[in-house]
């Protein structure tokens, strides 16, 4: 749409009500949570929420989401550990709060600049969704390349992509310290 001049089509008023991308977001999360459950409800698995540690062979105990704690023993049993968005040791970086991944999707309004630290998958979509809601978009890695694990032709396309897309890259950069504020209007860090 951003670009619809080059192919001919002209629109008077574009704009992303991010709420209303987040509400979709939510719902397509809930009906996706609804389908898995479904099906381990018909295959018999018995399902348990919560935090776990082996306390001995084939044993765990688990802590429930209501505090309350549960042994089970079993022959086989599958543990799913799930991920959760971790921040890299940067002195400061943890007080600013940044958002991760997890709070940027929660979003009801379009970030004026988002910086993005890290060039690995998760990152690289965001930066790429939030691009084309309309944000500033820097990605910041490590690396020389983004996706540096994968093919080098994966990541010269992606390159270009990005290129094409406004997307800002810093690579072979390292962040040692952070210093300022996360506040409205000021580029938010991930």
């Amino acid at each position: 749409m951003r670009r619809g001049r080059e192919f001919g089509i002209t629109i008077d008023e574009f704009r992303i009500d991010m709420s209303a991308v987040r509400d979709r977001k939510r719902r397509m999360v809930s009906h996706s949570v609804d389908i898995h459950l479904d099906i381990f409800k018909k295959s018999g698995v018995e399902l348990i929420l919560g935090s776990g540690r082996f306390i001995g062979p084939r044993t765990l105990e688990i802590t429930l989401q209501d505090g309350t704690a549960r042994r089970v023993r079993g022959d086989k049993v599958i543990i799913s550990t799930g991920t959760r968005a971790t921040l890299e040791a940067i002195p400061g970086l943890a007080e600013a709060q940044p958002l991760t991944h997890v709070e940027a999707l929660e979003l009801d309004v379009i970030p004026e600049h988002l910086i993005v630290i890290g060039g690995g998958y998760v990152g690289l979509e965001l930066s790429q969704a939030m691009r084309r809601f309309g944000s500033k978009v820097s990605v910041i890695d490590r690396n020389n390349r983004l996706l540096h694990r994968e093919d080098e032709d994966v990541s010269e396309g992606l390159r270009g992509l990005f290129d094409d897309e406004g997307i800002d890259l810093v690579l072979n950069a390292r962040l040692k310290k952070y210093i300022g504020e996360v506040r409205p209007g000021s580029p938010s860090v991930i």
